[in-house]
């Protein structure tokens, strides 16, 4: 009977008799793509070619042709991961890696790190003023810092909108004070949508 290796991590296991697999796809040691290898293969390939009960992986969602060109189908074809987890810094990255960019979804985290690393740059900014300029300037670099960030802010916030399906333009709720604000914070806390949506 042949013998079988496998390989996870770039640790090799074996040999083992085929029938022996049972118990390692099972307990989760063999999975899809865990790479095995017998004499009568020429290359390492993939477990759910081979062994029996090993499930293939899923293939990629298809973009539907009524999605194409959309942000949506972008999504579908590989875009970026909008349910990964963001940090402090993590999000300090992505606001300017995407300084200009309305269009895509923005997670929570992402967002709300974002508010917390503007929290933190402005007040040090401040102290910085005091220090620098006094304390009866108006606030030079806080100015400045203002300025270099009033565009990606609108456009982060577009984009946490698109995370739970919105418009971008509802950010414009912001021009009605107090009721435009309650509804605009209520929806950047909201839970984002677990799927595509319109927006990727």
């Amino acid at each position: 009977m042949a013998q079988w290796y496998y390989a996870n991590d770039g640790t090799e296991a074996g040999p083992i008799e085929k029938d022996e697999f049972v118990a390692l796809v099972r307990d989760g040691t063999v999975g899809p793509d865990t790479l095995v290898w017998t004499n009568t293969l020429e290359n390492w390939e993939p477990a759910h070619r081979h062994i029996e009960g090993v499930t293939p992986p899923r293939p990629a969602v298809p973009v539907h042709p009524a999605l194409a060109g959309t942000h949506a189908g972008q999504a579908a074809m590989g875009a970026r991961d909008y349910r990964r987890q963001s940090g402090l810094s993590d999000a300090f990255k992505q606001f300017f890696n995407r300084y200009t960019q309305f269009s895509g979804r923005s997670n929570r985290g992402e967002f709300w790190f974002w508010q917390l690393d503007n929290i933190l740059v402005s007040l040090a900014l401040g102290v910085l003023d005091a220090i620098i300029f006094g304390t009866s300037s108006a606030g030079i670099l806080g100015g400045l810092w203002a300025l270099a960030t009033i565009i990606p802010s609108f456009a982060l916030s577009a984009r946490r909108l698109h995370d739970i399906d919105k418009s971008g333009w509802w950010i414009l709720l912001s021009l009605i004070p107090i009721i435009g604000w309650i509804i605009l914070l209520v929806w950047y806390c909201r839970q984002p949508d677990t799927h595509p949506n319109r927006f990727g």
